[in-house]
């Protein structure tokens, strides 16, 4: 089987997604002949996958302006240049770029090869909280929160093209991305990649530091959607009962606007020697850091269907705490060491904090609950093989032939 995979190559921008690819690329060219459109120059960490998997790339320059992408006609040009050149059986985006979304199929259609996209979160809408089976329903609830203004001149301009979800094949690699697509455009030509994820289990262990020096870790992109500044305000409260009490943040921010934000909040909540920024850590240092702490946090309410960034901690041996959300019960609901707390609640976050924290009987049990979890997740062998089974299912099938998709739903589901 010939694979064309179109993404992103940057880790820090493309975050879980692009995480994803370089983990599971050198597995999956063991298994199929793979091709990448590379969108835009890779980073270090996708240039070793590269190198490591041998897997042929086409270089498109790349850019967005907000959501739009930039000098579109040429990329998609470029597309259809790679496509015509390696003639493959699928070709599949491997993020929801919705301006490729809603262009890649017509002239990919015209030049008759199938086409597929891999959702990490639902397109125009992140995961609200308490979803409804009405997308525009939910969108119109979702909007009032939505403060970046790229994002509202995007959705005027386009929202009425989401009738193509109806339509375009879908990869699913987790059950959140599942539950919400399924009830939002029911009978939508699917199959399942699950899992989707995993984490390096020796390398975890192996960078583990022998004493914790913190007491809470959160680690996301940090904008407000992941609850980077209800982390903030969780801290304020945990302090009145622990006043010594130190977090730690692990990552970069979305925006210099989020940033400021973020210093200002710090300050006016008197955080500023409590909480330590770590900045955008790679590899055994994360995990250094990670691993320096006592517990998790992770408030995020929107902006998730699995949290790659939580699966880390959990691997680290750190219990987490988060909002009860779609994603922490679909994907983390079967395990102690992730407590969900009432949404929106800094203070619910503080007091399971404070608990675990006082408990060291309750945390050592967690925190080996935990690691047991991630285990579950401990080979992007196993990511690749479902990986390549959904690509297979789907050319078995003929759910990936544009212009005449079938009704039909398959799902790979895990023995």
């Amino acid at each position: 089987m010939k694979i064309l995979l179109i993404s992103d190559v940057d880790v820090e921008s493309g975050r879980g997604p692009v995480t994803r690819l370089a983990h599971v690329l050198p597995e999956l060219a063991r298994r199929a002949d793979v091709t990448l459109v590379a969108l835009g120059e890779p980073d270090a960490v996708c240039r070793r996958a590269l190198d490591d998997s041998a897997v042929p790339t086409h270089t498109v320059p790349f850019a967005l302006d907000g959501w739009r992408v930039r000098d579109l006609p040429e990329v998609v040009r470029r597309v259809e240049e790679a496509v015509r050149a390696d003639r493959p059986d699928v070709v599949v985006l491997y993020r929801e770029i919705w301006d490729l979304m809603r262009t890649l199929p017509p002239a990919l259609g015209r030049l008759g090869v199938p086409f597929a996209v891999m959702p990490h979160s639902v397109p125009f809408l992140d995961a609200v909280p308490r979803p409804t089976r009405s997308f525009a329903w939910d969108l119109v609830r979702h909007l009032p929160s939505e403060r970046r203004g790229h994002a509202w001149s995007y959705l005027l301009t386009h929202v009425h093209e989401v009738g193509l979800m109806r339509t375009l094949p879908r990869v699913v690699i987790n059950e959140t991305v599942d539950l919400y697509l399924e009830g939002y455009f029911p009978g939508a030509p699917a199959v399942r990649a699950i899992p989707g994820y995993a984490v390096d289990l020796s390398a975890i262990t192996t960078a583990q530091p022998s004493e914790k020096t913190y007491d809470v870790a959160f680690m996301a992109k940090l904008t407000r959607g992941k609850g980077l500044f209800d982390a903030l305000k969780a801290m304020r409260h945990l302090r009145r009962t622990r006043p010594d009490a130190t977090m730690v943040i692990i990552g970069s921010f979305e925006s210099r606007q989020v940033e400021r934000a973020f210093f200002t909040a710090r300050d006016r909540l008197g955080m500023r020697e409590a909480v330590h920024l770590a900045g955008w850590l790679v590899g055994d240092e994360k995990y250094r850091v990670l691993g320096s702490a006592r517990v998790f946090c992770y408030p995020s309410r929107s902006a998730d269907t699995f949290s790659l960034c939580l699966l880390e901690a959990l691997a680290c041996g750190l219990p987490a705490v988060c909002y009860d959300v779609p994603f922490a019960r679909a994907v983390y609901g079967d395990t102690p060491a992730v407590t969900p707390v009432r949404d929106r609640s800094p203070r619910a976050l503080a007091a399971r904090l404070g608990e675990l924290l006082e408990s060291s009987a309750e945390l050592a049990a967690t925190a080996e609950a935990a690691v047991r979890f991630a285990s579950g997740y401990c080979s992007w062998d196993v990511v690749a093989d479902a990986e390549h089974a959904a690509y297979q299912a789907l050319l078995n099938t003929g759910l990936a032939v544009m212009g005449a998709p079938s009704k039909n739903t398959v799902r790979n589901r895990r023995a």
